[in-house]
């Protein structure tokens, strides 16, 4: 079979047709590449000053994928060692559920409660940790 070409109308009209198709093949393969993984939540750990403590802002999404058993608060993913939060017994899994008596969550975050808590001031955490809550007093460093 050959295919004869006779008019330019009609080689232009080809022409675009082949560029329309290579531009959504390479469309195709951008979105697929940037797409997340949908049944995980997107981790963006924060670090906590003062605490030394590396956490992620607890979401529905975020408490369902890592089975947590609560619905706000902050997971502790990392713990310096010798941080005040190490000293006082904070490990990572626990999740921080207040600060200083204020329930944390989406609007009220760890690190916007550390902000603005001077110093030196002592702390007050409530942790959740293995279907158990206590309390954990520490120091706040700069």
């Amino acid at each position: 079979m050959v295919f004869s070409f006779s008019t330019t109308k009609t080689r232009v009209t080809v022409a675009i047709i082949g560029i329309v198709i290579i531009i959504s093949v390479l469309l195709g393969f951008f979105f697929l590449w940037t797409q997340t993984d949908v049944g995980r939540p997107a981790q963006i750990d924060e670090a906590s000053p003062g605490l030394g403590i590396t956490y992620l802002t607890i979401t529905p999404a975020v408490s369902v994928y890592y089975r947590l058993g609560v619905q706000y608060g902050a997971l502790v993913t990392e713990v310096i060692p010798g941080s005040p939060a190490d000293l006082a017994g904070v490990a990572a899994g626990d999740v921080i559920l207040s600060f200083n008596g204020t329930k944390l969550d989406e609007e009220v975050p760890l690190l916007g409660m550390m902000m603005s808590c001077p110093a030196g001031d002592m702390v007050r955490l409530e942790v959740y940790r293995v279907n158990d809550i206590v309390t954990v007093e520490l120091f706040h460093l700069e």
